[in-house]
């Protein structure tokens, strides 16, 4: 008995750009803890319990897009290796950042990574997949308040 899915509708197009969100969601995620471990200042307990609550649905985003792969019949990537060569935004290797220098890094990754989500709902909307289109839509919107809440944070720019 095989246990091998087979979709009509999708494409491995598709698939792929399922994997390459799942990348940037995971190397996002890691740059949310790290700062979450890293933030001091005036600004700790707000900023470190914002990185934490974005880290947390971060985790959610990352096994909805694995899960979602599979049910595509598609292996979605798992290791570090292939996160950093197909992710759309990089690590943030320092130690030392500055709190508002860590809201700028994360709204800057959280843009890149909306513009390249559109893509991909364009993707799988034109592909006939308009399941993957939907869990990509809820999924940008997670990203977009979370952008959101680091422009209103970033704003303030009284964050040292």
């Amino acid at each position: 008995m095989s246990t091998e899915v087979k979709v009509k509708h999708t494409s491995q197009e598709v698939i792929q750009s399922l994997s390459r969100q799942l990348a940037n969601a995971y190397l996002l995620s890691i740059k949310y803890k790290k700062f979450h471990w890293y933030v001091s200042g005036p600004f700790f307990k707000q900023l470190h319990e914002l990185f934490d609550m974005h880290y947390e649905q971060l985790g959610e985003i990352v096994d909805d897009l694995a899960e979602r792969s599979r049910m595509l019949g598609g292996y979605p990537i798992a290791t570090a290796k292939e996160f950093l060569e197909i992710a759309e935004i990089d690590e943030s290797p320092n130690v030392q950042y500055a709190p508002q220098e860590m809201v700028e890094i994360l709204h800057e990754d959280t843009d890149v990574i909306i513009d390249a989500l559109h893509g991909d709902i364009d993707l799988a909307t034109k592909h006939n997949d308009p399941g993957t289109a939907d869990v990509l839509t809820s999924i940008v919107q997670v990203y977009q308040k979370q952008a959101w809440f680091l422009a209103e944070t970033k704003a303030r720019k009284g964050l040292v």
